[in-house]
């Protein structure tokens, strides 16, 4: 018996040991702070007084440097601790060193400025984002200023945003409008120097094109809206079904209004009906049978115009709508876009929301095929340790397709769970005109999903795709694979998986008749 508990002993000593060495390994691979980060303040009280609060991720304690004495060691802090010393007067650098669990370290020095005279000479410099017109940087400098204390004016009890002279202070606003930004250049005197400037965030400066989608943050959506309609752009309210887009234009048609109230943007030039002469647009509207008016308009005379109606024909769901303009002059400009909800009825407080505005080809096919094997064939590739997918006789022309020739992949055992097969077509494929994918399919498994991808033949990193499952085994079905919130790639590679996501087992697929549709 004591043998028997000497064992266990030994084995729970060992074990211990085991786990703190493991604990041991992670201290000594903890990898230096990093992203350090410094905010400054200074007591305006005539002290000297300054504040340091510092972050860094992966820190667990800082020693700091405050550089107005040679003879001075480091001052250790804990994460999360203010930092606080008085200077005299000065230039110093203030160094401070973050250390990880592990003992390394990552050093961050910057200078400040100490001094007793009120701040001079204040310029402030406001620029507003490339990418974000709504997000404005400012920085300022000012002779003897040690702080600079940032307000944006969007909200009358905010906190001021702390910088370094020559530092950035960035904000977001909310709205679009007018406001008034007020920089406050302290140094550690008394007196303070302030100066405000206006910026003016109109929400984006490019011109309106087709087609529009209202993703843009760039583009001024400035919607004109007349006798009773308002119109704005706000996030998809139902990203479902034909629409899954992140931002879409909502319109109401307010209690009283006009029956013909709607509204308008002013395209940045006229629209080109040479070659793609019909519209499509996606609505959603809470009424079936509402009659939406889609119109264009000369920009300087609005008696230069063409419209036409199309009926709503559900409810709180996104239907698209095509709108033939086809018998438009070609000799005179249109460059207004005019949409009415509801055309007819006076307004009842109804919301509708639209997107997508596009031109398209006229007299397009319902259907647009892409292979069918039949005839010139395309070259296929397999990959993934798959036996190659080859062309074949239908092996049961029944159902849902009938067709002579069908692609024939076989999911060798042990192949990888990704392994399928693809092949190029000459022109990108049409996903403007055309939001959906349809394939026939064959499997001897009612289980198993179907993923179909499209790649960018420029660019592979560029891709599509889109799962389904299969709902029978052992005949034709066909598969319909939405495609409408595909980024805008050149498509031209059309890649196919079969029970993507497991290994092989000899299980044989076929597949056939591509075809883009809505």
């Amino acid at each position: 018996m004591k043998n028997i508990f000497a064992i266990l002993m030994i084995a729970l000593i060992a074990f211990s040991c085991k786990k703190e060495d493991n604990s041991s390994d992670i201290v000594s691979n903890a990898p230096a702070p990093s992203n350090i980060k410094a905010v400054f303040d200074i007591t305006t009280d005539n002290t000297g007084m300054v504040s340091i609060i510092v972050t860094a991720e992966g820190a667990t304690h800082y020693m700091v440097l405050f550089g107005d004495d040679p003879y001075e060691t480091p001052t250790q802090y804990n994460v999360n601790e203010e930092i606080t010393h008085v200077y005299g007067e000065g230039v110093f650098n203030v160094v401070i060193t973050a250390v990880s669990l592990s003992g390394k370290t990552t050093e961050y020095i910057q200078e400040i400025t100490v001094a007793y005279k009120p701040p001079e000479n204040l310029m402030i410099n406001i620029e507003q984002d490339d990418s974000n017109p709504f997000t404005v940087h400012v920085s300022a400098t000012a002779e003897f200023a040690t702080v600079m204390d940032v307000y944006f004016g969007e909200d009358e009890n905010e906190e001021p945003v702390h910088v370094l002279p020559d530092s950035v202070a960035s904000h977001t606003y909310q709205e679009i409008g007018e406001y008034f930004i007020t920089v406050i250049a302290k140094s550690a005197g008394s007196a303070t120097t302030s100066k405000t400037d206006t910026v003016l965030i109109t929400g984006a400066n490019e011109p309106v094109t087709l087609p529009i989608d209202f993703e843009s943050m760039t583009v001024n959506y400035a919607f004109t809206d007349f006798d009773g309609t308002t119109s704005s752009v706000i996030d998809n309210p139902d990203p479902s079904g034909v629409n899954t887009s992140s931002r879409v234009a909502q319109s109401i048609k307010g209690d009283g209004a006009q029956t013909w109230a709607g509204s308008y943007l002013t395209l940045g030039s006229p629209i080109d009906f040479s070659v793609n002469n019909n519209f499509k647009v996606l609505v959603w509207s809470p009424k079936a049978d509402a009659v939406v008016k889609l119109k264009v308009e000369n920009k300087d005379d609005g008696n230069i115009s063409y419209e036409m109606d199309q009926t709503t024909t559900t409810s709180n769901q996104w239907e698209e709508l095509v709108y033939d303009f086809s018998a438009i002059s070609l000799t005179d400009d249109f460059q207004k876009v005019v949409i009415f909800f509801d055309f007819g009825n006076p307004g009842d407080g109804t919301t509708y929301y639209f997107d997508d505005i596009r031109l398209v080809p006229g007299n397009l096919p319902e259907i647009w095929p892409i292979e069918d094997f039949e005839g010139e064939l395309p070259e296929i590739t397999s990959f993934g340790n798959i036996a190659d997918v080859e062309v074949v006789a239908n092996p049961d022309p029944t159902g849902a397709n009938t067709t002579n020739n069908v692609a024939k992949m076989t999911k060798t055992a042990g192949s990888e769970t990704w392994a399928g097969a693809f092949f190029d077509e000459d022109a990108s494929l049409d996903l403007v005109n055309y939001s959906k994918i349809k394939v026939d399919v064959w499997s001897p498994n009612g289980s198993i999903n179907v993923l179909l991808k499209l790649e960018d033949l420029a660019n592979s990193n560029n891709f599509h795709e889109v799962s389904l499952p299969v709902t029978t085994s052992n005949e034709w079905e066909e598969l319909t694979f939405d495609f409408s919130d595909a980024p805008d790639f050149d498509y031209g590679r059309v890649v196919i998986f079969f029970d993507f996501g497991n290994p092989g087992d000899d299980s044989v697929y076929y597949y056939d008749e591509f075809e883009l549709t809505n």
